[in-house]
């Protein structure tokens, strides 16, 4: 887990120009090593929901958003994003076998994670968080290279663009 958090502005950046820009309004500069998100939640629920742009959002418990990713399959166990898709898209990770929620109606399980421990789904989806997303109700990643997308509560994509 460390070397994600201890990952290279350099290779964050090799990352980013790998899995593509995005054209919303609430991208800003890709953050270095010491502004990554969290992937291990502190005390609290691991998915609650937020607001953003594009309305409520499913959030992990440092309120940053979450996202599925389209190449994975729901209830495959396991995660399409390969080593240089994580560098930009962190795992949503958990210690529980049953993680804590609130206001998320979706069906919340885990599946191991791609680096160890226990990768959090909704509804079947592995989620991730997008080190992009600069605070708190960011949605940088939505819509992201078409293959990225935030949750609603009910643990649905959302599908439509920031401000959309």
């Amino acid at each position: 887990m460390r070397r994600i958090l201890g990952i290279s502005l350099a290779a964050v950046a090799v990352g980013a120009a790998l899995v593509g820009c995005s054209d919303s309004d609430d991208s800003g500069p890709v953050p270095d090593s010491t502004t990554m998100p969290s992937t291990v939640p502190a005390a609290g629920p691991v998915l609650t929901t937020g607001e953003s742009s594009i309305g409520q959002v499913v959030v992990n418990v440092d309120n940053m958003t979450v996202y599925a990713y389209d190449r994975d399959e729901p209830g495959t166990n396991a995660s399409a994003c390969d080593a240089v898709c994580l560098q930009m898209w962190p795992p949503v990770t958990t210690d529980e076998s049953r993680p804590e929620i609130a206001g998320v109606s979706g069906v919340i399980g885990t599946i191991p994670g791609p680096q160890g421990g226990k990768q959090v789904t909704v509804n079947g989806m592995p989620l991730y968080l997008f080190a992009g997303d600069p605070r708190p109700g960011s949605v940088a990643g939505q819509g992201m290279d078409d293959l990225w997308w935030a949750l609603n509560p009910a643990g649905e994509k959302i599908t439509n663009a920031p401000g959309g």
